[in-house]
């Protein structure tokens, strides 16, 4: 079974555009909340649940899958990290310094592993932008055995929000006779590579837009939202999601309470489950969502129920068409994390 199985089985003094407000100034969390870290930063999405991004945050886990009989197998690591970087939209002011910049807020996730010589790197990553257009982009890199690359910009244009969504494939018959492959046989002609794994291949596609509701917001996105539904105690929230350009409506809800294992002791968790549909109006193409890690349907998300860290991610990846695998993302460190983020 190949690691890829295993993955998929183991915001300023800008102006407004039309009728939405650009995001103000950034708001930074002050000392004495312990269930943020100093100095974090606020999304601005006019909603009552807010998307804090920890200004130096990282969190290791580990990506088990649950293979029935032969056990459970440990196919691969997760990076989730959070960060803020200076806003450079152009060359700085005369006197200016990147201090004085509004801020940017980003966060990713990187999975990791090589099993049976596959090797896998894939990292998404969310900027949250102090403009009107984009307010939000999004990436997602593929490198190891197989190359990929993706880009979502979302934000309002006009009095609408649009997304623009582009990807790379493998380039069709281009004249490029580094792309071609030498005939075997003396009677046949050179020809262009099939659809080969090389990144060098790979040509950019042409980008699409559309109309989605105001608001919405990618996957990364999505799950810090729901950091902050159980770190305010919220019982559930509705969301309008995108996945490439493929529009969701997500619904988070506050379950259970648990106390989940981690390399370092139990946390007292609580369990959120991120539940996609399809929205009225959609065309039902029989497309299926596919989350982080390749989980399909609904993901469950374990946070600790005083800051909202996540502690562990499960649900069900496919492998084929047929089978259905448990997967089990179990964290294993974790640095910059608030002062009530605490073992029991």
């Amino acid at each position: 079974m190949t690691l890829q199985l295993l993955f998929l089985a183991a915001l300023t003094g800008l102006a407004p555009v039309g009728g939405d407000p650009v995001p103000a100034a950034a708001t930074r969390a002050g000392a004495g909340n312990p269930s943020l870290v100093e100095g974090s930063f606020r999304v601005d999405r006019g909603a009552a649940v807010s998307l804090w991004v920890p200004p130096d945050e990282r969190l290791e886990f580990e990506v088990h899958v649950d293979l029935g009989i032969l056990g459970e197998v440990q196919a691969g690591t997760v990076t989730m990290r959070s960060g803020l970087e200076p806003f450079v939209a152009g060359l700085p002011r005369p006197g200016e310094s990147l201090g004085q910049r509004p801020l940017v807020g980003w966060v990713s996730i990187r999975a990791r592993g090589e099993h049976l010589g596959y090797e896998l790197d894939h990292t998404m990553t969310t900027r949250f932008l102090p403009q009107a257009y984009p307010r939000i982009v999004a990436t997602e890199v593929q490198k190891g055995s197989e190359h990929r690359q993706r880009e979502l910009k979302l934000g309002p244009q006009g009095e609408a929000w649009a997304v623009t969504y582009r990807s790379d494939g493998h380039c069709r018959d281009c004249t490029r006779r580094e792309h071609y492959v030498e005939a075997a046989l003396p009677w046949n002609a050179d020809h262009h590579c099939g659809k080969c794994k090389r990144a060098e291949h790979r040509l950019w596609g042409q980008a699409r837009e559309r109309e989605v509701p105001k608001q919405a917001i990618d996957i990364l996105g999505a799950v810090y939202l729901a950091r902050d539904l159980v770190r305010g105690g919220r019982d559930s929230m509705q969301l309008a999601m995108l996945q490439k350009d493929n529009l969701w409506d997500v619904t988070l809800t506050r379950g259970r309470r648990a106390e989940v294992e981690a390399s370092d002791g139990r946390y007292a968790c609580r369990e959120v489950r991120l539940s996609v549909a399809i929205p009225e109006g959609e065309p039902d193409d029989g497309r299926s969502f596919s989350g982080l890690f390749g989980i399909k349907g609904d993901l469950k998300i374990w946070l600790h129920e005083s800051t909202g860290v996540p502690v562990m991610i499960e649900g069900d990846v496919p492998v084929g068409d047929i089978l259905d695998l448990h997967a089990t993302v179990r964290l294993a460190s974790h640095r910059g994390t608030p002062a009530a983020f605490l073992a029991e």
